[in-house]
């Protein structure tokens, strides 16, 4: 049986969307999902929001975070920064696994701060003020591409991105890192889920992928994600790993809300089904 009402990768303004949790929340029970979370980058701060939203409608919420992690295994073929694995805590984490994630997030402003720096020094001068009035979490790069174009050096996110603070760019700057086995450690000690988020973009052929996760003890693979293809998501489906499936959502144009990803129930962890 395939399904469309799971919908586990989400962001709100609490880190790079653009909506609230209960905005996002609405627009997935609209989607026709039953169970949904947020996963906000490095932060927990949306969870209460989407919670109280969640019971209002009478859907599902499971607590999620994506996890910023180092790069586990250099490809020939891309060239991610990081990698991204999810936490899922049906429930609930606790507060020593908050405080964890607390640090991920304050390491964000130090780096913010060098970003800003190196656009000083191309002529661009932004306060650090006018990047955080448009977050209201975890800040980053997105929440500086949005106060360089409100202050006109650039005239679009993706200006931003291609021109000043995207990876290899001259404003970009790299930030301190937890390896994807720490964050599993964290996960798992706070009674948590782990799944690694869109595993293709990584460039790491599966039959090196699937078995590293193995031995680093991650639980679940994103075999659905809007960025697979078919016979991807197939392929992955068949490596004898659980699965979870997110849009990805962030609330912008592309994809404005979650929902509308068909998965077959057999394949998701036991946690995830309707």
């Amino acid at each position: 049986m395939w399904t469309e009402s799971v919908d586990l990768h989400c962001h709100s303004w609490h880190s790079d969307g653009l909506w609230a949790p209960s905005e996002m929340a609405q627009r997935a029970f609209e989607a026709g999902v039953s169970v949904w979370s947020l996963t906000d980058h490095d932060t927990n701060s949306g969870w209460k929001e989407a919670q109280e939203a969640c019971d209002k409608l009478g859907i599902k919420f499971i607590p999620g975070v994506e996890i910023t992690c180092e790069v586990e295994i250099k490809s020939e073929t891309h060239n991610p920064t990081s990698w991204h694995l999810l936490a899922y805590f049906p429930d609930g984490a606790s507060d020593e696994f908050t405080s964890w994630l607390m640090e991920l997030s304050e390491a964000r402003v130090p780096r913010m701060k060098l970003m800003l720096k190196a656009l000083k020094e191309h002529g661009h001068d932004i306060a650090l003020e006018d990047v955080e009035k448009n977050a209201e979490g975890s800040l980053g790069r997105p929440h500086l591409a949005r106060a360089m174009v409100e202050s006109g050096v650039v005239e679009s996110v993706d200006e931003a991105f291609a021109k000043w603070i995207g990876d290899g760019c001259p404003a970009f700057r790299e930030r301190p890192l937890p390896s994807i086995s720490e964050a599993v450690e964290a996960v798992h000690q706070a009674g948590g889920i782990t799944s690694l988020a869109h595993p293709k973009y990584y460039g790491i052929s599966m039959d090196i992928l699937v078995p590293q996760l193995l031995k680093l003890g991650v639980d679940c693979i994103e075999a659905v994600h809007n960025s697979h293809t078919d016979s991807y998501r197939w392929e992955l489906m068949q490596q004898g790993m659980p699965i979870s499936v997110g849009g990805d959502s962030h609330g912008t144009e592309r994809r404005p809300s979650p929902g509308k990803m068909a998965v077959p129930v057999k394949h998701l962890h036991a946690c995830f089904r309707p």
